[in-house]
């Protein structure tokens, strides 16, 4: 079946008609992108990407996206506003009709700037395109959820704490009471409250082809609101870009997209030019260029994944970079067939559960399992072991992860240690491309090992560990 084939049978699947991209609103791509999410277990992230590269109204794809990452990150408190005037369970109704009301939803309760009648008409129409048969409903429902508003009764917070967290925040119970036994209710909800907000775009600016004063101008040109971090020198957020992949900046390789905690990963590792550098969870990519701007495109990196076609991200994104160090090879990070020699530096960028970017990754909330975490560390010690066996005597071991879960972290670098106590941890307070001024953070720095929280550190939430096998 060739791909258009397969997008239609997909379209049909979903309830939905088809029709091109850019004869689509913004209200339709949004409920299209958000009944396959919830019926296929799509990637919110890459539909977005795909699906609005036709849309050439910036205004447009701002509101696709804005419904698209509100309807995911309220969903538990959409559903509860609605439920209330639903005589009939919300699974019960069609995929793409639960999208119109969520989407009708958040814009009744969450967008100041949409008008009430308007957002309620246009949900309307678009229950017209997708299932006439529910027009009457849609339009009831939403009435009513716009004439209360936000007068509805929650859960009793002093009562139901995790019952009021989770819808409220719209998270899953078993990761609100995951952190609610570790934390308390009031970092919890600091941290929940962090998930929701908006995740700014941060850019890695790429210095083998320019500077981030350069890069800053040209952007600011365009019109592009940027600003510059005063965390990591080669990182710059922007606002206001329209489609980042038609900038010339982007499609001349001298930015890519990458938050901050991400880069501290290469600043960690530090390898220097000429090294020798052995990434063994590399695809997509970032980390593994970023090493490879460090060293200035001088040495090697050898660049493992399991998926070959995801190690053709990496080659791609090397290309649009103009870095050619990076060799790949597709393989198994618990076995490294093929790989020779020992390495100056290695790094286990690890699988993991990927809690810590839930800002950033609006769906990811919903299609994690909290057995997943109990089945990570084992595949995680795993990679690190054996990606150990190939650091050179002096050399140095950077594990890292984008979660916040200590049996994923903390507790897989206790396991290693213990096996492998040649490995001793290196101080990396002095390490970061910024000064760290909290007691917490310097305590776990000078240990080696370093917990990146997103309501604590405006970042994603990343975990670093740097280890030196000893002489």
């Amino acid at each position: 079946m060739n791909k258009e084939k397969m997008m239609k049978k997909q379209d049909k699947d979903a309830g939905i008609k088809n029709k091109r991209i850019n004869e689509m609103n913004a209200r339709q791509v949004a409920v299209r992108i958000l009944t396959r999410v919830e019926k296929e277990g799509a990637y919110a992230t890459l539909l977005l990407r795909t699906q609005l590269t036709g849309m050439e109204d910036v205004r447009e794809r701002n509101l696709a996206t804005a419904l698209v990452n509100g309807v995911l990150k309220n969903k538990s408190v959409l559903d509860y506003a609605l439920r209330k005037h639903l005589t009939k369970p919300m699974s019960a109704l069609p995929y793409e009709v639960r999208a119109v009301l969520r989407t009708g939803a958040f814009q009744v309760l969450f967008l100041d700037k949409i008008p009430g009648p308007v957002a309620i008409n246009e949900s309307v129409n678009v229950t017209k395109w997708i299932n006439p048969n529910y027009v009457s409903l849609v339009n009831s429902v939403l009435r009513k959820t716009a004439q209360i508003g936000w007068s509805f009764q929650w859960p009793d917070k002093n009562k139901e704490l995790l019952r009021y967290l989770a819808i409220k925040y719209s998270h899953p119970e078993w990761m609100v009471s995951r952190w609610l036994k570790r934390w308390g209710a009031e970092e919890t909800e600091e941290l929940l409250q962090a998930d929701n907000h908006p995740s700014p775009t941060c850019i890695r600016v790429n210095t083998l082809k320019t500077t981030p004063e350069n890069l800053q101008a040209a952007l600011m040109e365009k019109g592009i609101k940027v600003q510059r971090s005063s965390r990591v020198p080669e990182s710059l957020y922007i606002e206001d870009f329209g489609a980042i992949e038609k900038l010339e900046v982007f499609t001349g390789g001298h930015m890519t997209v990458q938050d901050e905690s991400s880069q501290l990963v290469a600043h960690i590792l530090d390898p220097a030019p000429g090294d020798r550098v052995l990434d063994v969870c590399s695809a997509p990519g970032g980390k593994t260029t970023h090493l490879a701007q460090i060293m200035k495109n001088t040495g090697q990196i050898i660049a493992v994944d399991l998926y070959p076609q995801k190690l053709q991200l990496v080659n791609e994104l090397a290309r649009r970079l103009g870095i050619t160090i990076i060799h790949t090879i597709p393989g198994d990070a618990r076995e490294l067939e093929g790989i020779e020699g020992k390495f100056n530096r290695v790094l286990v960028d690890a699988p993991c559960s990927g809690l810590g970017v839930i800002r950033r990754r609006a769906d990811l909330r919903w299609q994690k399992r909290e057995d997943e975490i109990k089945k990570l560390p084992e595949l995680q010690l795993a990679i690190l072991m054996k990606a150990s066996e190939y650091v050179l005597p002096g050399g140095e071991l950077v594990y890292s992860t984008c979660t916040t879960e200590p049996e994923e972290n903390f507790e897989v670098v206790k396991a290693f240690r213990k096996m492998k106590p040649e490995f001793e941890p290196v101080d990396i307070s002095q390490s970061l491309p910024f000064e760290v001024t909290e007691e917490r953070d310097l305590a776990q720095l000078k240990k080696g090992v370093w917990q990146i929280l997103p309501h604590h550190h405006r970042m994603d939430g990343f975990f670093l560990s740097k280890m030196k096998l000893m002489m």
